[in-house]
């Protein structure tokens, strides 16, 4: 994953996300950009981005990982970078 953010004191103004591996290319999250885009950020909309990428990606199962282990990264490191933008 990767993540451009323009935020000042916890307001996202923008974000573009970026997400490898969990579909046949690399894919944007523009459902979840939407979602937070003009936000602040707080531990609910963290866990409600959280939930939008989880059901944004469709990634498949193969001998490397599961598709419930691929989302549910997908999830957790979104929810990450966002606490970690929220506390610096």
């Amino acid at each position: 994953m990767a993540a451009r953010v323009a935020s000042s004191n916890e307001v996202i103004h923008s974000i573009r996300i970026a997400i490898g591996s969990v579909a046949p290319t690399v894919i944007r999250a523009p459902q979840t950009e939407a979602l937070l885009a003009g936000q602040t950020l707080s531990p609910q909309l963290i866990k409600q981005a959280q939930a939008t990428v989880m059901r944004e990606v469709s990634p498949i199962s193969d001998l490397r990982s599961t598709e419930h282990y691929r989302r549910t990264v997908t999830g957790n490191v979104l929810a990450k970078c966002l606490r970690q933008l929220g506390s610096g």
